[in-house]
């Protein structure tokens, strides 16, 4: 009886690999390659597909081991987290249902823009109406929550928080809201009481993640539109001055771009790591090199 599950189990395994295969193959071939932009580089490529895929959709953030991401279903209630193997591109840690019914039960569905700082993961989390704004807290290392969330409800945040970003500098956790964001809202790190806001030079609308590097928040925005046209703006953490970075077009079927991480590489270049979904079975993470 054993070795007849084990057999059984073996072709399941053998016939989900190659489903898994073929549509790799075919989203990566509909979906096509960005091409080259004035100002950036596309470096890196890699591609996750099914249930690899649903833990991906929304966040990422890092540190020098891991790619951390973060996904959501919410016909399911299901935000999920997952791990990434920087070196070898291996998702060697997901963790699906990543919340509990504490937060379920009130109609939370939504992990955004996560940010990773010291060990841990900072989750933006949404309620169905986007009325009461909260940041859980999870363990990096296992992704377990670790039973510490903060209420954000302010009033500059009137639909809810798509994404954070950790300023390791300052010791604060930017956001913002969604549409038409006129200013970056910021928090202690250490209590995540609200501190202050810093107003921008121009609107900026579609914000779905954000990264902190060298006085700078960069913004990842999923602009509105016909085709495949992506941008990332900067903001000067002292001015608030806005300025467009780069602008790139995901080519191929309807692509919503979700997280983004940045950090300075040893040649002095900044490199961007951006995930783009293509809101059915397939995640696309990229990297970009500028300077």
């Amino acid at each position: 009886m054993i070795k007849g599950i084990s057999i059984a189990w073996m072709w399941i395994s053998r016939v989900w690999a190659m489903l898994t295969a073929l549509i790799t193959l075919i989203t990566g071939a509909i979906q096509g390659t960005p091409a080259d932009i004035e100002g950036a580089h596309l470096v890196n490529e890699t591609q996750y597909v099914l249930e690899e895929a649903y833990v991906m959709g929304q966040g990422l953030a890092c540190d020098e081991n891991y790619f951390y991401t973060s996904g959501a279903i919410s016909a399911l209630y299901m935000g999920g987290l997952g791990k990434i193997d920087r070196k070898t591109g291996e998702l060697v840690q997901k963790k699906m249902f990543a919340l509990s019914t504490e937060f379920t039960s009130k109609g939370y569905d939504h992990i955004g823009g996560i940010a990773y700082y010291d060990g841990k993961i900072y989750a933006p989390v949404e309620d169905k109406e986007e009325k009461y704004p909260l940041v859980l807290i999870y363990d990096a290392e296992t992704l377990e929550y670790t039973g510490t969330y903060y209420d954000c409800t302010v009033e500059y945040l009137d639909d809810g928080i798509p994404w954070c970003a950790v300023d390791y500098d300052r010791g604060y956790l930017y956001t913002s809201t969604f549409h038409n964001a006129e200013e970056i809202v910021a928090y202690n790190l250490d209590d995540m009481t609200f501190s202050h806001i810093i107003p921008l030079s121009q609107p900026v609308d579609r914000i779905q993640s954000g990264a902190y590097l060298d006085g700078k928040l960069y913004l990842n925005l999923d602009p509105h539109n016909e085709d495949a046209t992506k941008t990332v703006y900067s903001v000067d953490i002292e001015t608030g001055g806005v300025s467009l970075v780069f602008t790139r077009n995901t080519s191929g079927i309807e692509t919503e771009t979700e997280g983004i991480c940045v950090e300075k590489a040893k040649d002095g270049s900044v490199r961007f790591f951006i995930a783009d979904y293509d809101k059915t079975v397939a995640m696309f993470l990229r990297e970009y090199s500028i300077g």
